[in-house]
């Protein structure tokens, strides 16, 4: 990259998005503009928009990476492109553009590019976990079923036991939506059973949460509740608010559906009272 101050041209990079966040293409041709003579224009493009995504500042990360990803693929440099869109899917989708993730992920088809390359299963789990969740979020129940399924097979092939763990919980919760309940709770008991040989308390305890969902659907808000009480018994042994947060509330939603108004609130309290950070102000108004 040559000899420069990192944090001086993150900070150039960043004004001029701010000073052509209504014009994204010229935004991309200034920052083009700073890559040194002797540069990987490429990787130039592909660094500072990573710089931008771990500011939040999404709109310009993509239009880096879109440009740097075309640039990959001119000069045949397959696993740069096939990793660079399969990171832009899931950042897509979390500007609220599902579709345009969907089509970042399947972009010459990610898991395509990577059969292309040595056999790269990281790249294809990443792949189909992050498709899965768009498609859920679409509400596109078969597509989703089959992307979990794949990064299931994929995790459980190469004994990737976090992996295996999130495909079941991603299972769970399609066949949850669908009202499935028999394979519902076989998947999110399988997950909370493998988080327990892999000694990880607080998948553990997002599984049982998981379980406790099942629970929940089938009516049975008694065992439900004893099992969202086992989640937050796990949860104190590995801490994360966030999974506290959920089960908590899943809780005030069994209380409610048993007629406990006091129980209900005191749970939504305790929820509130978590204290999960804000989420992060849009962007355009930082631009």
């Amino acid at each position: 990259m040559g000899e420069r101050k990192s944090q001086t041209i993150e900070e150039r990079v960043v004004a001029l998005l701010k000073a052509n966040h209504k014009d994204l293409p010229a935004f991309v041709r200034a920052v083009e503009a700073l890559a040194l003579p002797d540069d990987d224009v490429a990787g130039f493009l592909d660094e500072m928009g990573a710089s931008l995504a771990s500011e939040d500042r999404t709109i310009g990360a993509l239009e880096l990476w879109d440009k740097a990803a075309k640039m990959y693929e001119d000069q045949a440099r397959l696993e740069e492109v096939a990793g660079l869109y399969a990171n832009m899917g899931p950042i897509a989708a979390k500007t609220g553009d599902i579709p345009r993730g969907i089509r970042f992920s399947r972009k010459r088809k990610a898991e395509e590019l990577a059969a292309q390359l040595e056999p790269d299963p990281e790249l294809v789990y990443h792949v189909s976990s992050d498709l899965g969740a768009m498609y859920a979020e679409l509400g596109d129940w078969e597509k989703a079923m089959y992307e979990n399924s794949r990064a299931l097979e994929v995790s459980r092939a190469t004994n990737n036991c976090p992996g295996q763990i999130n495909a079941l919980l991603a299972l769970a919760q399609v066949s949850l939506a669908r009202q499935d309940l028999v394979p519902a709770r076989s998947e999110a008991m399988g997950a909370f059973s493998l988080a327990h040989s892999c000694g990880d308390r607080l998948l553990e305890a997002e599984a049982m949460r998981a379980v406790g969902d099942v629970s929940e659907a089938a009516s049975e808000h008694q065992q439900a509740l004893r099992q969202y009480e086992q989640g937050l018994a796990l949860e104190v042994m590995s801490p994360d608010p966030e999974i506290r947060a959920q089960l908590h509330f899943a809780m005030s939603v069994a209380c409610d559906a048993m007629g406990d108004a006091a129980g209900a609130a005191r749970e939504r309290n305790l929820a509130d009272a978590v204290g999960l950070p804000a989420d992060a102000e849009d962007e355009d108004s930082d631009a």
